[in-house]
């Protein structure tokens, strides 16, 4: 069951996306070169079902495809698309750290503790300027809470997260994953379901898989980046 106070963390992360999005549309036009020369023309280009365009081997896929839904669904054009989702990531961010710090302190910190997060300047600035960086927010934030409640699911979401999301995410899951498998290995107050392993690698194998196809249509090898090209011989 969903308890009053896990309604009430829901409730304000939806209402923070929801208010700030709309701000952002009406009154915060995007001037970044990164979302307005990149991410942006990626959004609409994915709407159209421009594929070549819609993607790049060195941006992952996620922030891409969820983007291009927004465009292709309410109609707004890829620079508001690209805030809308960016502060999506930062207000659902909310949830898994209010849970994380709740089971690690109490409630009252939980709820300073994501009071801050959502004001942090550096995260505020991330989101309304339509970066995807407020993704490795909620991946670190989901990864977190797969630990302290020791729950697979959520570990495997925090783990595909930051494997779709940037290049540089397949390795830094991919250790994460080895940690956690390593963590269960040798734990023996506890005996550890099947589920525990084949569930985060299930979410690292479906990232993996995603960007391992996206680097394959752009360069031809079957790497999760082009960026372990040289690493394995090959040329770019």
């Amino acid at each position: 069951m969903i308890t009053a106070d896990a309604r009430k963390i829901w409730l304000l992360a939806i209402c923070h996306w929801v208010v700030l999005a709309v701000l952002c549309c009406l009154f915060y036009p995007v001037t970044l070169s990164d979302s307005i020369a990149r991410y942006a023309p990626m959004a609409d280009h994915f709407a159209r079902g421009e594929w070549a365009f819609a993607f790049h081997p060195r941006f992952g896929v996620l922030f891409q495809v969820l983007a291009g839904t927004v465009v292709k669904l309410t109609g707004l054009g890829g620079d508001n698309a690209v805030q809308v989702v960016s502060i999506g990531f930062l207000s659902v961010s909310a949830v898994p750290l209010w849970f994380v710090v709740r089971r690690l302190f109490d409630e009252r910190i939980a709820w300073w503790a994501v009071a801050l997060m959502l004001v942090s300047d550096d995260l505020s600035r991330y989101a309304l300027d339509g970066l995807r960086d407020t993704g490795k927010c909620l991946g670190f934030a989901l990864l977190g809470l797969g630990v302290v409640r020791k729950a697979p699911v959520w570990y495997a979401l925090g783990l595909f997260v930051l494997v779709t999301l940037v290049s540089y995410g397949f390795a830094v899951a991919s250790v994460l994953l080895f940690g956690w498998c390593a963590h269960w290995c040798a734990a023996r107050a506890e005996k550890p379901g099947v589920e525990t392993f084949a569930v985060p690698v299930a979410g690292w194998l479906a990232g993996t898989a995603a960007v391992v196809v996206l680097t394959h249509a752009f360069t031809g090898y079957w790497l999760p980046s082009p960026h372990y090209i040289k690493i394995f011989g090959g040329a770019i």
